[in-house]
């Protein structure tokens, strides 16, 4: 009976480690130009073309990014569409004054690069280390 589930036991650990080894995702980061100068704030969508979770990041003050799905900083492989959006931050004035209705701050990024179905950010992501540097072009 020991050696049975001994078997099974071992049998679902190797396939695990094999399932595991070949869906290992990598990190993604790397730097949101637009018209060669780096946005300074925004979010980084990755939308996965075959489904599954989308993986975020936050747009830095120099431009950069580094995806994470939840707390997870791995992103399966595969491919992936990528949307930017990148809005202007209002003042603590303006965003206090009770005279004034509040307004939707004012995007920077292009709109095709807001949706999945306009933008022509696509990127397949690897095992490992993956540095991706997102250029827009405002035309």
């Amino acid at each position: 009976m020991f050696q049975r589930n001994s078997a099974t036991v071992l049998g679902a650990v190797v396939l695990s480690l094999f399932v595991t080894g070949c869906s290992s995702g990598g990190s993604v980061s790397g730097k949101v130009t637009l018209d060669g100068a780096p946005l300074q704030s925004g979010t980084v969508t990755f939308h996965p073309v075959n489904g599954g979770p989308s993986a975020v990041g936050t747009i830095s003050a120099d431009g950069k990014y580094e995806l994470a799905i939840g707390n997870d900083r791995s992103v399966p492989p595969g491919d992936y569409v990528v949307t930017v959006v990148a809005t202007e931050t209002l003042s603590s004035a303006q965003a206090a004054d009770p005279k004034k209705a509040p307004t939707a701050p004012k995007r920077l990024t292009p709109d095709k690069y807001a949706s999945k179905d306009s933008t022509d950010l696509k990127v397949a992501v690897k095992g490992g280390g993956n540095d991706v540097p997102l250029e827009l072009k405002s035309k």
